[in-house]
């Protein structure tokens, strides 16, 4: 088998030398693929090679040649192109109907095609809705055809399923005879070419510029390593693959209102692993499949297994299942859908990350890697065609049985409280309405009361606005997945995070109404989102200034365009009361004071701005007397001055481009903050006094030497904020703070007897390492909400996200951390017991000044995959109140003190 594999790959590619003369190598390392002779030119893949060799096509119907120019494989489409074949295959074939589902962040269109007959495209309003209702309502619709969707190349680098993707739209387009007419009158088969046009547009440029007339196989080859950030993900450098549950990005909103309008029965999703390897199809790990996803969906997809294993053997490629990846998170391609009734398939194909690539088989090809996904593609329609009764019963069993289970569930709704932020409800509530999970106002019969996150009450104030989940619903499943917090598994490793509880990661408090206490009457109307509306800011004249607070998640932004246009603005650190043109009113650390008397540029533009501010979402109250009845006046020193940010990040080798993108996102998007990136290379030449903050995520300080650790320091001195993440703040730890001496260590415990030592087995390798890992869990930290780091929230307590096992070193100032893990930290996801005592009241964030400037370092990452909008407060903080934090340090007999005022 493998001297057949060899010889197949490089069959079609390789010289004029025929695939006989084509020898495997008899040594463990391969010669290179890429060889100076004439005879080792590369030749194009015939169409043929990659198609059925039973199948026929109509001879006058375009091929990918013809359009663009060159046979698919030779070199890599760029979406432009994929888009250009798939409108001309549209424009040639009343079986194609093709869309435009929404744009990437570059504008680049996504792509639907929906193939069937040309009498089902005629009346395909009336078959989707038809399936839609036979899905939620459990009727059988006996006469509609099976629904599949095929998404390909989420990652941009994984490109072999885009160009497949074009072979198949060819394929059932072009194909003729009675085989194919009668499979499309059974069947409705969605493309979506390419999930992630940005990325593989990158990627394409890549690949193809470094392409030659003689192939380079070598991995060193500067084509098979992509320059910094690489075409995987998407315009911001997310993994759009994550995206699927938490929806950060219009290319996944946009996917996800197709997907729900027409509820497949079965979603592929195609990628590429690792060079020296297979190829890879589910079912995965057994044992790690999520205990929310019924038991027949692994049946099912197991069935559908074989036909895959049937068609790769056709052709001699290797393969392997239920091995390596896992269906534990939903928000991935291939388990998204599990959760929907419908059954996710993962394929990964061995990437030749380029044209051609050496590898422990002999050898990968692009065009090898294109043609196993279009035969899984072909072996996927062939297995919904042949199960097709089966899978629709078991989708409508699904959404019946989930009724059924909410049903028997001690829980009827949860409600969840704004907690005085309505920018942050509505986002979260947006989420879960664009997952068809309806959401409520509450009704007559009910008032928001006393809510509850983790172990933590809170009683919200009674204009505090709060929402009502039922769970009596289709899609009850989901919404438990959203909101479960579960800290135990049979099986503790994770390919991805082990935690998503949605509010946890809007920091929303929630509360369980039971079974027993629920009434109808406590659900009111469906939320849906509010128009953009219009607060009239008054003018100059009857006011002193204006003051918002900061707990909404729009604050950011609304003071970014007041500082930005001009205007001088004022953060206070500590409360008052004022008189405001609606009443008196109290305002909590971390306002916005605008004071009329100092501003330097027109009213009138300064009116704007205000207005512009307030139209983000933020309530601006209008101050008529300076002099406060309660707490500081407005003219008060603690009112300390804001300047508009001019930050700079650290990017490039090294850095993770996940963490950068997501920072670059929340400012850029969020915040409206023009962010400057540099590459860590060039740290030396950077003029580092023309920024305000210099910003470090995981990795940013692995190239940092003491020349810049020196540099760093001064600017931080002369009045720099540095704000580092993760390791890089590990490092500022170390390398600018001080640390408290480490504590003596206990007298040495008995020695264990040798006859107690277990020797662990080589088998029990991954299972034992995964012990210590913490695989994105959620832990609870409390907030000192007297710090600037803390200013906006106004809860004490505090769901972070963890993915990495590093401790933030105890400093010497009892007042510079001013989030730390609570005593009992675990809240939602897996973290073994050694790790939870480890991170058990030790500092999340120190925030520190060092001569004029301030160093804060945060040992996780608040910003994680755009969705924890409950942390992106802290960062918004570090941004914007980091020159206002105030020299503290230790203070002799602190604790006896302390202990005075508590007597």
């Amino acid at each position: 088998m493998l001297h057949f594999l060899h010889a197949l790959i490089l069959a079609p590619l390789l010289s004029c030398a025929t695939p006989a003369a084509v020898q495997p190598q008899p040594e463990p390392r391969p010669e290179p693929l890429s060889q100076t002779s004439q005879e080792s030119q590369i030749q194009q893949a015939e169409l043929s090679w990659y198609l059925p060799e039973e199948a026929n096509y109509n001879a006058a119907f375009p091929t990918p040649q013809s359009v663009l120019g060159w046979e698919v494989g030779t070199w890599h489409v760029r979406h432009d192109q994929l888009v250009q074949w798939f409108q001309t295959v549209a424009a040639n074939s009343p079986r194609v109907q093709l869309e435009t589902y929404g744009y990437s962040h570059e504008q680049r269109p996504l792509l639907l095609a929906t193939i069937s007959s040309p009498e089902n495209l005629q009346r395909i309003e009336e078959i989707r809705a038809a399936h839609v209702k036979s899905v939620l309502t459990g009727v059988e619709n006996p006469d509609g055809p099976a629904v599949v969707w095929m998404g390909y190349s989420v990652h941009g680098n994984e490109a072999s399923g885009s160009n497949a993707a074009l072979l198949l739209a060819y394929h059932l387009a072009a194909a003729e005879g009675k085989q194919i007419d009668d499979f499309l009158e059974d069947t409705v088969i969605l493309i979506d070419p390419c999930l992630n046009p940005d990325g593989l547009s990158r990627f394409a440029q890549w690949a193809n510029m470094h392409r030659g007339e003689q192939l380079v196989g070598d991995p060193r080859h500067r084509e098979h390593n992509e320059a910094w950030p690489g075409g995987r993900t998407n315009h911001y450098w997310f993994d759009l693959n994550r995206d699927w549950l938490l929806l950060t990005h219009p290319e996944s909103r946009a996917r996800l209102a197709k997907f729900h309008a027409w509820m497949p029965q079965v979603l592929t999703d195609f990628h590429e692993m690792g060079t020296d390897a297979t190829f890879f199809f589910q079912p995965g790990i057994p044992s790690r499949q999520n205990p929310l996803t019924p038991d027949r969906n692994l049946e099912l997809t197991r069935q559908i297994a074989t036909y895959h294993t049937a068609a790769l053997d056709k052709i001699g490629s290797l393969y392997y299942t239920e091995e390596s990846f896992d269906d534990f998170y939903y928000g991935k391609g291939s388990t998204y859908p599990d959760l929907h009734g419908s059954i996710g398939i993962l394929f990964e194909q061995a990437s030749a990350r380029g044209h051609v690539q050496e590898n422990s088989f002999g050898g990968i090809t692009f065009p090898f890697a294109i043609r196993n996904q279009l035969t899984v593609s072909l072996s996927t329609l062939e297995a919904v065609n042949e199960m097709r009764a089966d899978l629709a019963s078991y989708q409508r069993d699904f959404f019946s049985s989930a009724v059924d289970e909410a049903q028997d569930h001690d829980v009827a709704a949860y409600l969840v409280s704004s907690s005085g932020d309505a920018t942050r409800l509505h986002h979260f509530a947006s989420i879960l309405q664009q997952h068809n999970i309806p959401v409520h106002h509450l009704g007559p019969g009910l008032k928001t009361g006393v809510l509850r996150i983790g172990d933590e009450a809170d009683s919200s104030p009674a204009e505090t606005e709060a929402l009502a989940i039922p769970l009596a619903q289709p899609q009850y499943r989901l919404i438990r997945a959203l909101f479960e917090m579960r800290t135990s598994w049979d099986d503790n490793t994770f390919y991805d995070v082990s935690s998503w509880t949605l509010p946890l990661a809007f920091n929303l408090p929630v509360s369980v109404i039971q079974k027993s206490d629920f009434h109808s009457s406590f659900l009111g109307e469906r939320w849906q989102p509010k128009a953009p509306s219009t607060n009239p800011i008054p003018k100059a004249e009857a006011t002193v200034a204006w003051i918002f607070e900061w707990h909404d998640y729009a604050a950011p932004q609304a003071l970014q365009i007041l500082l930005q246009g001009g205007v001088r603005a004022r953060v206070s650190t500590k409360p008052f009361h004022c008189e405001t043109s609606t009443g008196e009113k109290s305002f909590a650390l971390g306002s916005i004071v605008v004071a009329a008397g100092i501003q330097e540029i027109a009213s009138e533009t300064l009116h704007t701005l205000l207005q512009q501010a307030a139209n983000v979402g933020v309530t601006i109250h209008a101050a008529t007397k300076g002099l406060t009845p309660a707490g500081v006046d407005l003219g008060s020193g603690s009112f300390r001055p804001l300047t508009d940010p001019k930050p700079l990040m650290l990017v490039g080798p090294g850095v993770s481009s996940y963490e950068a993108g997501e920072v670059w996102h929340l400012l850029d998007q969020r915040f409206g903050l023009a962010l400057t990136m540099a590459e860590t290379r060039s740290l030396d030449r950077l003029d580092l006094s023309r920024y305000s903050h210099l910003l470090l995520v995981n990795g940013a300080s692995s190239g940092i030497g003491e020349t810049q650790t020196a540099a760093i320091q001064k600017w931080v001195r002369a009045g720099g904020v540095l704000v580092a993440t993760k390791s890089s703040a590990m490092w500022a730890a170390q390398n600018l703070l001080p640390t408290a001496p480490a504590e003596e260590p206990e007298e040495d415990e008995e020695e264990t007897d040798p006859d107690d030592v277990v020797l662990p087995s080589y088998a029990d390798y991954e299972q034992l390492r995964a012990v210590d890992l913490i695989s994105g869990t959620i832990f609870n930290t409390e907030l000192d909400l007297t710090h600037p780091m803390c200013f906006g929230f106004t809860r004490k307590n505090l769901p972070v996200f963890r993915n990495s096992s590093s401790v933030l070193p105890m400093g010497i100032d009892p007042f510079a951390a001013p989030v730390r893990y609570t005593k009992q930290p675990l809240l939602s996801g897996y973290a073994s017991a050694k790790r939870v005592e480890e991170i058990s009241a030790s500092p999340a964030i120190r925030a520190e000044r060092l001569g004029r400037g301030s160093v804060i370092c945060m040992v996780d990452n608040p910003n994680f995959r755009g969705v924890w909008y409950g942390t992106n407060k802290l960062y918004a903080n570090a941004i914007y109140f980091g020159s206002a934090i105030k020299r503290t340090g230790p203070i002799d007999g602190l604790q006896e003190t302390l202990r005075t005022w508590e007597r």
